[in-house]
């Protein structure tokens, strides 16, 4: 493949997902992150994806194989950076990959980002573990419709940035 990469960890690659990537994502995206799309209201995966190459900086993750592992990025709103990841069927196939692709992705955004937020829907265990692995303190929990959420903040470690409320009670 052809494509810039941005960062490499190992045989993963860390380059910018594209309208294009679109329709390579969609055979493989993870049954759960398809039923939490549709959760949050998107008629089907393809205008969500659609969505977010127009909305957010996003990129994403390819393995030895030129698989993609997972799709991840954050939506710039007036407050601060939210942190999203979608993960790929092959997730549970190779935990080490995955974890070399998220440890990759928060660092290429920690050189521009002092914070990051990240909301997930608790019913998603290993997604909030993830978030908490990752370094994503959980801050706070909120119902929306008939699911529970988790609020998360991350700091960056390498910035002394506490001027946002939610970030003051996580320990830098």
């Amino acid at each position: 493949m052809d494509e810039p990469k941005i960062m490499t960890r190992g045989a993963c690659y860390l380059t910018p997902f594209c309208e294009h990537h679109i329709y390579e994502f969609i055979h493989v995206i993870h049954p759960e992150n398809v039923r939490e799309l549709i959760e949050l209201g998107h008629a089907n995966v393809k205008d969500a994806l659609t969505e977010i190459v127009e909305t957010a900086e996003v990129y994403l993750v390819r393995d030895a194989n030129g698989d993609i592992i997972f799709v991840g990025g954050v939506y710039i709103d007036e407050k601060d950076p939210q942190m999203f990841a979608l993960f790929s069927t092959k997730i549970g196939s190779n935990f080490k990959v995955l974890a070399r692709g998220s440890k990759m992705l928060v660092s290429f955004f920690d050189k521009t980002y002092n914070l990051m937020t990240m909301t997930i829907n608790a019913r998603y265990e290993a997604m909030v573990n993830w978030a908490v692995w990752l370094g994503f303190q959980p801050v706070g929990t909120f119902k929306r419709e008939k699911y529970q959420y988790v609020d998360f903040v991350r700091c960056n470690s390498k910035k002394n940035y506490v001027s946002d409320k939610t970030s003051r009670p996580v320990i830098h």
